[in-house]
């Protein structure tokens, strides 16, 4: 196997609301994070891979992002980011994040327009069908417990979740989409940023017509990994 650049490199890993609090406000931030870049390069941290800093209405800890492009306020400014990424460069150091792109948040933009009409463009970015019977499209449970499927408000659909409700699926059998999702990594990547942890990747590939499973708990679900296993 070819050697790659992070082969012999150590990582840690920066949950950033618990790790240094510069300001007093109670919650970890990038300046903090910055302050303690020297003590990370003396412990031999070579690449440091933050937990989710994107916007985020924070329902699940960040991994429900609002918008790719911008960082949380709780956590700073995009100025202290590209700050983090100056002084760590100047430490011969790596900065990585999570990158989250099974799911997004149910208040990114795409996902409003798309609830704001069902069978439109931004509809096809995830996954909505009609209920089967008055039923949901099919029995599976998400991650998080529950059925995958919450019906959409005024209409006979229902859209898809393996995570919680507020994280809907992206689709990415949808070319416009992925198209969307490469321009916004490499947004990060020109800034500088040396790479991603990627976030429940495994599950990205979806059978489309998802179909209902043996039942395997007393609430009559299967759980949706199991779909993801026949892929």
């Amino acid at each position: 196997m070819k050697k790659k650049w992070w082969h012999d490199k150590v990582a840690y890993q920066i949950y950033p609301k618990s790790f240094l609090d510069s300001n007093g406000d109670g919650i970890g931030d990038l300046r903090g994070i910055i302050s303690k870049l020297d003590y990370l390069k003396d412990l031999g941290v070579d690449i440091i891979w933050l937990s989710p800093i994107y916007k985020s209405p924070f329902v699940d800890q960040g991994y429900d992002i609002s918008d790719y492009y911008s960082i949380a306020e709780e956590f700073g400014t995009m100025e202290e980011f590209d700050e983090l990424l100056a002084e760590a460069k100047k430490r011969n150091m790596y900065i990585i994040m999570d990158l989250v792109i099974n799911h997004c948040s149910d208040k990114h933009e795409w996902f409003q327009k798309a609830l704001a009409d069902p069978d439109g463009e931004y509809a096809d970015y995830f996954y909505f069908r009609k209920g089967k019977d008055g039923n949901p499209p099919s029995n599976y449970r998400s991650y998080f417990g529950g059925n995958c499927w919450e019906p959409v408000p005024g209409t006979d659909k229902y859209y898809f979740h393996m995570f919680a409700k507020e994280q809907p699926d992206l689709n990415w059998e949808n070319p416009t989409l992925r198209k969307k999702l490469y321009d916004m990594i490499n947004w990060w990547l020109e800034k500088g940023l040396a790479g991603f942890r990627i976030d429940a990747i495994i599950n990205i590939k979806k059978d489309l017509d998802f179909p209902n499973l043996e039942p395997d708990g007393a609430d009559g679900l299967a759980g949706c990994w199991r779909m993801v296993e026949k892929c």
